[in-house]
């Protein structure tokens, strides 16, 4: 009798002792199972501001999800009682291109982690990367195309060979053996770096028109076509 006894309470407390466990992970990327990792296509801008979601992920539970904790190299992330990462302090893409999170769910009776890698993103000096400039047909070596002086740039550099940028106020001119012709290219397409001294950097994309600067040459023709075809209507009416 005595050892009927037991093995119910054996068995009862078999069944009680069922526990719980993580099972997948889903938002961003899916995990199966309870550990794994996911890794964040779309870059996190560098000067994105605190408060920013970076993910948001859900944890499948055969039981019920409690809670989410997460640490993270660097340690800039906060995460919600429902999974939604955050920054909580800005990232720096020179001291880590990348952020690398722990996010770990917790059911009452079981853990799992979601590892997640999150690339940053470099912002550059240039917060405008396209320009247009014109200059006009037959501009000598030497000449001044114009700038693409920004604040905050400290140094400027290209490595084109038909134009030139002042290192230091970002000034463009043609090089010292070049004369533009229109007839022979109209349009130039010219990468300009912009740096911070021991900073970011990032290329402006510099597009050098020769000719047509302001329509007037168009106007022009125009104007030339329509003398021609009032003399010619002139000369047959006479």
């Amino acid at each position: 009798m005595f050892r009927e006894i037991v093995f119910c309470a054996m068995v009862f407390c078999g069944v009680q002792r069922s526990e719980s466990a993580i099972t997948g992970w889903s938002g961003g990327g899916t995990i199966t199972g309870a550990d794994g990792t996911i890794t964040l296509t779309s870059p996190l801008s560098e000067d994105s501001a605190v408060g920013t979601t970076v993910v948001s992920l859900t944890a499948a539970s055969d039981g019920t999800v409690t809670g989410y904790s997460v640490t993270g190299t660097p340690d800039a992330a906060d995460v919600s009682s429902t999974g939604v990462v955050t920054l909580k302090a800005q990232v720096d893409y020179e001291a880590n291109a990348e952020l690398v999170l722990l996010v770990v769910a917790d059911d009452g009776s079981a853990t799992g982690t979601a590892t997640v890698t999150v690339p940053i993103g470099d912002v550059g000096p240039f917060t405008t990367t396209t320009k247009e400039l014109c200059v006009k047909d037959g501009l000598g070596p030497g000449e001044s195309v114009g700038d693409v002086s920004a604040t905050g740039v400290d140094t400027y550099t290209t490595t084109d060979t038909t134009f030139a940028v002042d290192s230091t106020s970002g000034a463009v001119t043609t090089t010292a053996s070049v004369t533009l012709n229109k007839a022979t290219t109209d349009e130039y397409t010219v990468p300009i770096s912009g740096a911070v001294t021991g900073g970011e950097s990032n290329i402006l994309t510099l597009t050098v028109k020769v000719g047509d600067c302001s329509g007037k040459e168009k106007m022009a023709a125009a104007l030339g076509s329509l003398l021609l075809s009032l003399l010619a209507y002139t000369l047959l009416s006479m």
